[in-house]
């Protein structure tokens, strides 16, 4: 039995919507009112796209904070927006030299209220990610050690994963990306701004979308089991795939998304994230959410002897298939297009193996097949 799985994002989605949710949450952070009310920006919700390019220009030094993420095979927005978001967070509170010894720095309004003039650095998150070769723990580790340098830190791990901050964050990014409407369904908490349109309601499809369902529909006609492991929740995943009748063509149970990760993540336990690049997504598609084997997903192990083809855009992507041996196959329409040619280069994965979309899947797993 011969089982393709698809990432979502940068394979059949475009990221770019992702990447400027990112950039408002981060930016809503620094300047709301409720939050470190930072002066140099008025705080909105409602941006035109060229606004939002700019945000994002400034958040990401021109993309370069989110290229050097995929090239550490960072994969997960909410991550990426956090220790953006986490890092300058710790520098400005570097400036400022300020004595933690009986503050709360997870009440950001309260902080902020503490600050003077300060500037917003997104080359020190660029120095501190491009330092060395992290792994996603590694680089949690390394947060958390970067916040204990601060004066009178006593609890540096309350930026970890999952922590209070982050969690903020993941929150606002919902809101944004969802609407003022639906987030209180997928968070627990209401809208604290009312009229977020959300972002969810924009997606662009990579190619169009009778041409993707074509194409999966013929690897199910000849044997193929199809599925899809994105680093997306649920609802974000399931949403766009219906309208564009894409959901129809899948077993649900082989749709595995960051809820999923987050369930398991809070009923295992394992001491490592489960986020790509652990390959656990993969395998939890593959195994159709069996929870007989939802330890050896956990842990990484591939008991099946099925050919499995893991299809995505990124080194994450390619780590996961690595671990569980299937072969990955690249689509160059990610973040970086063919920039990432040269990394891929560098893992050994064959040019043969870069497709210039999705489409030239079913051709190019034949040719393998064979």
């Amino acid at each position: 039995m011969t089982t393709i799985l698809f990432d979502v994002d940068g394979v059949f989605l475009s990221e770019e919507r992702c990447f400027d949710v990112s950039a408002l949450t981060v930016e809503e952070l620094l300047y709301s009112p409720r939050y470190l009310n930072l002066d140099g920006r008025k705080f909105g919700t409602d941006y035109t796209n060229e606004e939002i390019s700019k945000i994002r220009s400034s958040i990401f030094a021109d993309d370069r904070v989110l290229k050097r993420f995929k090239e550490a095979g960072l994969n997960s927005n909410w991550d990426m927006l956090f220790i953006t978001f986490a890092i300058l967070y710790i520098d400005i509170l570097k400036q400022e030299n300020l004595n933690l010894a009986d503050v709360d720095v997870t009440n950001l309004n309260e902080v902020g209220d503490m600050l003077g003039e300060v500037s917003v650095n997104p080359e020190a998150v660029l120095d501190f990610i491009s330092r060395e070769s992290f792994t996603k723990d590694g680089i949690y580790i390394a947060l958390i050690e970067y916040a204990g340098t601060l004066q009178n830190m006593k609890e540096p791990e309350v930026f970890r994963m999952y922590g209070p901050i982050w969690e903020q964050g993941h929150y606002k990014y919902q809101e944004w990306y969802l609407g003022s409407e639906l987030v209180e369904a997928d968070t627990g908490r209401a809208a604290e701004e009312l009229d977020k349109t959300g972002f969810i309601y924009d997606e662009e499809w990579i190619v169009e979308t009778s041409a993707i369902k074509d194409m999966l529909t013929g690897l199910k006609d000849k044997g193929y089991t199809i599925g899809v492991a994105t680093g997306r929740p649920r609802q974000e995943t399931l949403l766009p795939f219906e309208e564009a009748g894409l959901l129809e063509v899948f077993d649900e149970r082989r749709i595995s998304t960051a809820s999923e990760v987050m369930d398991a993540e809070n009923r295992s336990n394992a001491m490592h994230a489960l986020t790509k690049p652990h390959p656990f997504s993969y395998l939890w598609s593959l195994y159709v959410q069996n929870d007989s084997l939802f330890d050896a997903a956990v842990n990484a192990r591939n008991e099946t002897d099925e050919q499995i083809f893991i299809v995505g855009d990124s080194v994450a992507d390619f780590y996961c298939a690595d671990k569980i041996g299937a072969t990955f196959i690249a689509t160059l329409t990610g973040l970086t297009g063919d920039d990432i040619i040269s990394t891929f280069e560098e893992l050994d994965v064959p040019n043969e193996q870069m497709l210039k979309n999705v489409l030239g899947v079913p051709e190019l797993v034949e040719q393998l097949i064979k």
